[in-house]
């Protein structure tokens, strides 16, 4: 499955999580067609797929993918 999930284009991220779903995938889709054809290659013809829960962003609030420079104050 992660072999497949890394050859796919629409495939942005896929992190391996834990507890929980054994994978989080932040895919693109140009369309609904397209997120259905995404969804038979990558779960419906595996076997091994046995859940899927998508999710879908309907608006994005913050997104501030830096790193701080100063390390952040112990919590006290």
């Amino acid at each position: 499955f992660e072999a497949r999930v890394m050859a796919d284009d629409a495939v942005q991220q896929c992190w391996r999580v834990s507890p929980g779903p054994d994978f989080v995938l932040v895919v693109a889709a140009r369309d609904m067609p397209a997120y259905g054809a995404l969804v038979q290659r990558l779960f419906t013809a595996d076997a091994n797929v046995r859940n899927v829960k998508a999710f879908f962003s309907l608006k994005r609030a913050k997104f501030e993918p830096r790193v701080p420079l100063t390390p952040l104050a112990p919590a006290g």
